[in-house]
């Protein structure tokens, strides 16, 4: 009994206060102790490895998840190769004006695109927008047109090409042409005999030569009169037909119109003086019936002359070249058709080989710097738009871009099936970035407040510091930065309206942008 009282004491003491010599012996001296001892140490090495690699890959997916993500959840750019260091996040903008500036090397490194802050319409503007189409404008529309009839020899009308006034745009290979010519010849020669023919029944008639030089004067005031008649007289009834089919304007009617007048009177005024020159002759009657009808042939002639000069003209020959005409060799049957206006070249009608008739139309140049917008406009609607009033355009091939104009016309039909009607906007296109059949927004002012905009920002512009979203504005000087907070709208496809904070056409930092942010916050330690 007391040997196992002193047994159940020595057990106790075991696992009590005992010497570690004794403990040791009593370790080795139980095998299964030992092994359960060396699973124990096992499982705590397994268990720890596996809780280190869950804790790994949590910060190495809670470090990807924040770097990835910036600006409400939005890709921020990865810095490029340069020395501006790593970027720390957290931190807070720095009071006041901050700026950035570069060195030489890490200008030239960074190769920044400097943009101009763009405009957009506001958010409620932009949800009372209807979809329009770019059309040319048909009053700006000339037509190239042929007076005479032939083949195309060239035709040098590109569609799309931009053409100035007076280029050839087409030749013509025409016989009519030619023949007009060698009818011109031939009445210049005809002109010349009869005036040889009156001189020397003058010179026959015995008039003193007083008399005969006023005569001689008189009856050349009428000749340049009844030529320069001849002339106006053509070409006022050339406008007037150029005035129906829209080539000519109404102020240049009117101006040929004056000429006309004048020629007309000045024609009236050398035809008193001439009879009044008659008059002094003392002639018998015989030679002064001689001197009449040579007389008569004279301004037949030369009427005729005045004819057919207006006409080869008419034709397409310029005076100059109508007035260089002496000889036979000087025939040509091309004609050059030159652009009557600057513009571009929106339609091509005939091509080389083919054949054409008088007033035909070759090709159509139209003047794009003023296009229409045609868009549709519900029949609820109508009743508040105004002609004159204003109106805004926008497209994604221009994002921050905004083109205005004015309502020109409004279709006083509606369509059956849509209940809608049209509306014609110009819009001012200096530049031709509008391009015909292009698809557009319009804002109509009396509709939706057309001018309510807000200066657009591209999303590689945008940085944040701290807690602020922010832009880098360029200065005159290249190398230093102005760091302008911002307050953002709702994002687009074209980027984020700005709320405050920047101004439409403020030049600021697009590509590049995340290493400003880099270099300042490497170099405040307040932003850190």
């Amino acid at each position: 009994m007391k040997n196992e009282i002193e047994n159940s004491d020595d057990r106790k003491d075991l696992s009590g206060g005992i010497d570690p010599e004794t403990k040791d012996l009593a370790a080795r001296s139980d095998p299964f102790a030992e092994n359960s001892d060396l699973r124990s140490r096992k499982r705590i090495v397994i268990f720890g490895g596996i809780a280190g690699i869950v804790i790994l890959g949590v910060a190495g997916f809670s470090a990807w998840y924040f770097l990835s993500k910036s600006d409400g959840g939005k890709p921020v750019p990865a810095p490029r190769n340069t020395s501006f260091g790593e970027p720390a996040s957290g931190g807070k903008l720095p009071a006041g004006e901050q700026r950035v500036v570069l060195t030489d090397a890490q200008l030239a490194a960074a190769d920044l695109k400097i943009v101009e802050v763009g405009e957009t319409l506001d958010a409620a503007s932009i949800n009372e927008t209807t979809t329009g189409i770019v059309r040319a404008n048909d009053y700006g529309q000339t037509p190239v047109i042929t007076q005479v009839s032939g083949v195309v020899k060239t035709i040098n009308a590109v569609l799309g090409q931009s053409i100035r006034k007076g280029q050839i745009v087409a030749v013509i290979s025409s016989e009519e042409l030619s023949r007009t010519q060698a009818e011109y010849l031939s009445l210049n020669a005809g002109l010349d005999e009869a005036q040889k023919r009156y001189k020397r029944a003058i010179e026959l008639s015995g008039v003193s030569q007083e008399v005969r030089s006023e005569l001689d004067t008189a009856t050349a005031d009428l000749k340049a009169a009844e030529a320069d008649h001849a002339r106006h007289l053509s070409h006022y009834e050339r406008t007037e037909k150029l005035v129906k089919i829209g080539a000519k304007s109404r102020d240049e009617f009117e101006q040929v119109k004056a000429m006309h007048q004048t020629a007309m009177a000045k024609l009236e005024e050398a035809k008193k003086r001439f009879e009044r020159a008659r008059e002094l002759l003392k002639i018998n009657p015989a030679r002064k019936n001689e001197i009449d009808q040579f007389l008569t042939k004279i301004r037949n002639q030369q009427s005729a002359i005045a004819s057919v000069r207006e006409k080869l003209v008419v034709l397409g020959l310029s005076r100059q070249r109508v007035n260089s005409l002496k000889s036979a060799d000087q025939i040509s049957a091309d004609l050059s058709l030159a652009a009557p206006v600057s513009g571009t070249v929106t339609e091509r009608i005939v091509n080389r080989g083919e054949v054409v008739s008088m007033n035909g139309i070759l090709a159509r140049i139209t003047d794009l710097s003023t296009v229409w917008v045609i868009g549709q406009v519900y029949e609820k609607d109508l009743g508040r738009l105004r002609i004159g009033s204003g109106a805004s355009i926008t497209s994604e091939t221009f994002p921050g871009e905004l083109f205005r104009g004015q309502i020109a016309y409004v279709d006083p039909t509606l369509d059956e099936r849509t209940r809608t009607a049209q509306v014609r906007v110009e819009i001012p296109n200096p530049n031709q970035k509008l391009k015909i059949g292009q698809y557009v927004n319009i804002a109509y002012s009396s509709l939706g407040g057309s001018e309510k905009t807000a200066p657009l920002v591209s999303k590689d512009s945008v940085q944040i510091i701290g807690n602020q979203k922010v832009v880098f504005q360029a200065t005159e000087d290249p190398k230093t930065f102005v760091i302008r907070p911002i307050k953002l709208g709702q994002e687009s496809e074209n980027g984020y309206p700005v709320a405050e904070g920047i101004f439409v056409g403020d030049r600021i930092v697009a590509d590049g942008s995340f290493l400003l942010r880099a270099e300042f916050l490497k170099t405040n330690s307040s932003a850190n």
